[in-house]
């Protein structure tokens, strides 16, 4: 026995505590396998990171899902506790914590195990956080260039001043723990980033990632949703020198508080019908109307904060989402007049008009059920199809709707009966085009390189290889072409719609994240928004006939009925910015004035 026991430790088969090391500390780590999916994803990930570094600097793991473990008689016989996706509910777990903490531990949290708000009725939790509550956050998760504030601080030794983070929902506090001059940040993201998100979007501001309340040995690091978090070495550089900073052992100035919105891709929409555009002026709680003949524009008081847009062609009625009020407001595209207000709860996003049977579909914000609006009555219905639809396409021809959240099933919907069927579909789906005439629906995703192609004649599931990260597309259905907008490597890849062959690879400005097409003239438009710029697409040649400057960044564009004006929605504009597609002119569109 003693000569295998030799052969084991010349070996290191041992853990160095048989070699007669004693472990440096002891870590328990609490995490959940119930929480959001993405959360436990990272908390799987994490869990291996930590037990494989422990191995390899001397210290002991332990893990649980049990929060009963969080007493007092537990807790004293750990140096540092880990939360790595959710916190205590109960009484009795908070303060076993809190006196704890109070006593010297340490503690290391990850992401939603910061998450607080006006519900989590836990004051003495806000003040170990520095006083952070949660505000908003960017959506869908996307990487993000971060600075390293306190170069001399243990935690960021070997940590280059700043590093691309893989991609993470980033959540934004108010008030910024920064404000509390016993916090030290750490990290923060680089302003570089914005506008960053699709959805939910942050705009700009001081926005700390990670810092340490001095009161106590904490440290609170915002990264920690999905599988990529550990797939940065300076991330996990980062994350090892917090765990050994706890286990072992004047203020920043006041900055601009970070600020964010929620926006949609329908933001602006244009009726080839009729030849007007429309464009939501969210902070007048009101919509742009402009006549494509003539240029001319009035403003439509509708409710408040404005945000997404659906036209019914058949009806000629254009649907408003308002995310300040829980309604829809419905203009009669004749008249441009508010003819009903529809309550359809908190949040709309998404609304999607299906001539075919005329009812609209709202998709909501934390809410797993579509509202269905009767177009010929208004009347309200609720479809409980476990789905936060991120986006809703529809093919009238067909009498289909598909939906997608940020998961990965395809829920196909059928008009007459209201019946669904889901499909899996990719992995984080985000960007959808349909393709009626041929019945193809074309599915992004923010985690890779691949377009999803769903064929709804014989029900098949394919793919394509794009660029990276695809988070918009645009399909011309008379040239059988899919324009594919890659946000993380500035392109977009044209798709043969017949075959699903890649024709060409589009280098267009920073983080596209919209792109626009006509059926009438084949012009192609791409809202670049961290470039601050659209690139017109000649579809002849596959390539950029001319980039166009903005002032702020695009996320919206739609093309006028005859494809040679685009319209576009920035951030920070009530207005709509027009682009003539000839001479690349521009102009400013109903600059506040009186609404009508």
């Amino acid at each position: 026995m003693r000569g295998y026991l030799l052969l084991l430790l010349a070996a290191g088969l041992l853990p160095n505590c048989a070699a007669g090391q004693a472990p440096k500390f002891h870590v328990l780590v609490f995490y959940s396998t119930s929480a959001e999916y993405d959360h436990v994803q990272f908390a799987n990930d994490a869990v291996k990171f930590l037990e494989n570094t422990g191995r390899g600097k001397n210290f002991t793991v332990d893990t649980t899902t049990n929060w009963d473990d969080c007493n007092e008689a537990k807790l004293r016989n750990y140096q540092l506790v880990v939360w790595l996706n959710e916190s205590p509910a109960k009484e009795e777990h908070r303060q076993a914590f809190q006196k704890y903490m109070e006593g010297g531990g340490a503690w290391l949290g990850f992401h939603g195990a910061g998450y607080n708000d006006q519900d989590t009725h836990w004051p003495w939790y806000v003040d170990f956080l520095g006083g952070a509550v949660f505000h908003i956050n960017s959506w869908p998760p996307l990487p993000a260039k971060l600075v390293v504030d306190e170069r001399n601080h243990p935690v960021t030794a070997k940590i280059p001043e700043s590093y691309v983070a893989p991609l993470n929902e980033w959540y934004v506090w108010k008030p910024s723990p920064r404000l509390n001059p016993g916090v030290r940040i750490l990290l923060t993201l680089d302003p570089a980033n914005y506008p960053l998100g699709l959805k939910d979007v942050l705009l700009s501001g001081d926005c700390p990632v990670a810092w340490t309340n001095t009161k106590y040995k904490m440290i609170y690091m915002n990264m920690g949703h999905g599988s990529r978090i550990f797939s940065s070495a300076a991330q996990n550089q980062l994350i090892e020198n917090a765990v050994l900073w706890l286990g072992g052992g004047a203020a920043p100035a006041q900055e601009q508080q970070a600020e964010g919105m929620r926006i949609s891709a329908q933001a602006v929409l244009a009726n080839a019908k009729t030849n007007r555009v429309y464009a939501v002026s969210t902070g007048e709680n009101a919509v742009i109307v402009v006549n494509g003949a003539s240029r001319k524009a009035t403003r439509v008081a509708v409710g408040k904060e404005p945000s997404t847009i659906a036209i019914n062609s058949a009806s000629n009625r254009v649907y408003v989402g308002n995310a300040g009020d829980g309604t829809v407001s419905v203009l009669d595209g004749a008249t441009d007049q508010v003819i009903a207000t529809v309550k359809v709860g908190e949040l709309p996003y998404v609304v999607a008009a299906n001539s075919a049977d005329n009812v609209v579909y709202v998709a909501r914000t934390f809410s797993n059920t579509t509202t269905v609006i009767n177009g010929a009555t208004n009347q309200t219905s609720m479809l409980d199809l476990n789905i936060q639809a991120t986006a809703i396409g529809v093919a009238p021809e067909l009498n289909q709707i598909y939906l997608i959240d940020q998961g990965d099933e395809l829920t196909i919907l059928e008009g007459r009966t209201n019946t669904a069927r889901k499909i899996r579909a990719g992995d984080h789906l985000w960007g959808l085009g349909v393709n009626a005439v041929t019945n193809r629906v074309y599915l992004g995703s923010t985690h890779g390189p691949i377009v999803t192609v769903f064929d709804g004649k014989n029900a098949s599931i394919s793919s394509v290889k794009v660029g990276e990260m695809p988070c918009a597309i645009a399909v011309d259905s008379s040239a059988n072409r899919v324009y594919v907008a890659n946000y993380a490597d500035s392109s977009v890849t044209v798709v043969d719609g017949s075959n699903n062959a890649v024709l060409g690879t589009i280098s267009v400005g920073i983080h596209p994240q919209a792109v626009a097409v006509s059926p009438a003239s084949h012009k192609i438009c791409v809202a670049n928004t961290g470039g601050s710029s659209v690139s017109i697409i000649d579809a002849q040649s596959n390539s950029v006939s001319a980039t166009v400057k903005l002032g702020s960044g695009p996320y919206a564009i739609a093309l006028d009925a005859a494809g040679k004006t685009a319209y576009v929605k920035c951030f920070g504009d009530d207005g709509v910015i027009s682009i003539d597609l000839e001479t690349q002119a521009t102009s400013r569109i109903a600059e506040r004035p009186e609404a009508k």
